[in-house]
């Protein structure tokens, strides 16, 4: 197993700032809108929490954040060191790859909550395979029926020109979780899509009929994903 620090995103991040408070904002009520009955929250691919909320965290006596990078633990805790101590909340870091470390951190915590932060829409970057990449994913979601857990990750993600605010708009309905063509036509038109776009290959994620919410992030000026967050029926 390789480890790896991206410092380019570490930098980017906490470059971006006021840029993404916005986006922040939405996903802090959406990981609010989770029901409260656990101890431990499970973070597959959490990295230093860049767009994680703190008053969620401090919801749980325990966090186990897992991820590739040998730094992710000490960043996160850096940025939510306050929060996880007026919980208290402790932190317990496991480095290594998510997917290969799932099924055991699921045996060591059979009641924990557990929360994928912006992690399952990185996988077509690794596969360049859209059905593999479906495959690894409805397998993972095999493996957590009966768990309460929710996913934030990508949808689509490309280049286009229109401004925050108005874009920013379509976050204020509660999408049901679809498929095709229509949803990402409304997507693109709304932030006025321009040259090609990634489609990240994570709408098997949930099952049909979840309710889900499409949060605009403004990763890079000019550039836009798509967020997708929802929590799985139990």
């Amino acid at each position: 197993m390789k480890t790896s620090t991206d410092w380019s995103w570490h930098f980017r991040a906490w470059q971006a700032g006021a840029r993404w408070d916005s986006t922040r904002a939405w996903v802090h009520d959406w990981l609010m809108s989770q029901p409260t009955a656990h101890d431990t929250l499970i973070l597959m691919g959490g990295s230093a929490g860049w767009m994680m909320s703190p008053r969620f965290l401090e919801r749980f006596a325990t966090v186990v954040l897992i991820d590739i990078d040998p730094w992710a633990g000490r960043l996160f805790k850096w940025r939510h060191g306050k929060a996880l101590a007026s919980g208290p909340t402790s932190l317990q870091f496991v480095c290594g790859d998510a997917h290969t470390l799932l099924e055991e951190a699921l045996a060591q915590h059979p009641r924990a909550c557990l929360l994928f932060d912006n992690f399952l829409g990185l996988d077509t970057l690794h596969t360049r395979d859209l059905q593999r990449t479906a495959e690894r994913l409805r397998a993972i979601r095999r493996k957590l029926r009966g768990r309460l857990w929710g996913s934030l990750h990508d949808r689509f993600s490309g280049p286009g020109t229109r401004d925050w605010a108005r874009a920013a708009c379509w976050q204020l309905g509660r999408l049901q979780a679809t498929s095709g063509q229509p949803l990402a036509k409304a997507l693109y038109e709304s932030v006025q899509a321009r040259g090609e776009w990634l489609d990240h290959g994570t709408d098997v994620i949930f099952e049909p009929g979840t309710s889900v919410r499409m949060i605009p992030w403004p990763l890079i000026p000019g550039r836009w994903h798509w967020l997708e967050a929802g929590w799985a029926q139990v």
